[in-house]
């Protein structure tokens, strides 16, 4: 890095700084093109031109290269796009519910869920703020753990509820455990092995699979648990980790799957499927909250994780009890 440059001071900034300033950086970093920016933006190229010198002089620092081939981003402006995106979200996400309060609600909380909670502890969860008549609106984005980290970083999420993966011990990150989910193996209704007090490795291994992919945390301890007992799974029906498309599955077929205890006697009591007298060392994370730790929650998103703690709470009673 180059110590010649002086970076003005935060009040020197603001004082200089537009949304449209920002709207740009992010645009030309998508296009890699200040003509391609401008025609995007509705504004001329020389009108692009002017407000990025402007953005530049504001910071002090080059943002972008430019080249006959376009402009490519410096490491200041790297850096600069990283949080321009947060900036943005999180703009986004007062409009929305600024938006929502002038419909009567009180607040609104964009959530990221992963499969763990979605039968159990958030519907819950809902139906308990319903009770309350917060006037709370929570939307409800699935994904995978990657994808909504990502989401969460960017500030287009206020929360995510699920395992506690690796990818969330980061400093932007803080975590809070809810509760500890063990795995059970499961079938339809009515499967042969359903009867059976006593199941050994060997006869779990005969049976066809319906697996998570290869790359999964499960998977891996799965695959690792059967070569320990000198055993190996056949190649299995489906890879997957969706809950519908597996619930499906097994129930057409006598295929065995994996669940999280909470799902599997969701399940258990809607008379779907049933779970096997079986239990595996398994272990996954524990189920818990990942937030922005540069982002205190909005009264909205205390009201909602106190409705999933307090649920939350009542599973971990619940599974102690039985």
């Amino acid at each position: 890095m180059d110590n010649s440059y002086h970076v003005p001071s935060i009040r020197q900034i603001r004082s200089r700084l537009r949304l449209r300033h920002l709207d740009l950086l992010e645009t030309l970093h998508a296009t890699g093109s200040v003509h391609k920016a401008a025609a995007r933006l509705g504004m001329t190229q020389p009108a692009a031109s002017k407000l990025l010198v402007e953005l530049e002089e504001a910071f002090g620092v080059p943002l972008f290269v430019r080249s006959r081939r376009g402009i490519t981003p410096t490491p200041y402006g790297e850096a600069l796009v990283q949080r321009t995106g947060a900036l943005l979200a999180d703009l986004d996400g007062a409009r929305n519910e600024i938006e929502a309060l002038t419909r009567g609600a009180t607040g609104r909380v964009r959530a990221g869920v992963l499969q763990v909670v979605l039968p159990v502890l958030v519907p819950r969860a809902l139906a308990r703020m319903h009770e309350a008549h917060a006037g709370i609106t929570v939307m409800i984005q699935e994904g995978t753990n990657d994808l909504l980290l990502s989401a969460l970083a960017r500030g287009e999420l206020d929360c995510i509820i699920g395992r506690l993966m690796p990818g969330a011990v980061q400093p932007m990150f803080r975590t809070e455990v809810l509760y500890e989910e063990p795995i059970d193996v499961v079938a339809r209704a009515g499967h042969p092995l359903a009867r059976s007090n006593r199941l050994t490795p060997a006869a779990l291994a005969r049976q066809s699979w319906i697996l998570p992919p290869p790359d999964a945390p499960l998977r891996q301890r799965i695959d690792a648990y059967f070569a320990e007992q000198g055993l190996a799974l056949g190649v299995p029906l489906a890879e997957s980790v969706s809950l519908l498309a597996n619930e499906v599955l097994l129930r057409n077929t006598d295929v065995l799957a994996t669940m999280p205890r909470g799902v599997a006697r969701h399940y258990a009591r809607l008379g779907v499927l049933t779970i096997l007298n079986f239990q595996p060392s398994w272990a996954l994370p524990s189920v818990g909250v990942v937030l922005r730790s540069d982002v205190a929650p909005s009264p909205a998103l205390a009201f909602f994780l106190r409705m999933v703690r307090e649920e939350a709470a009542g599973l971990r009673q619940q599974a102690e009890q039985e």
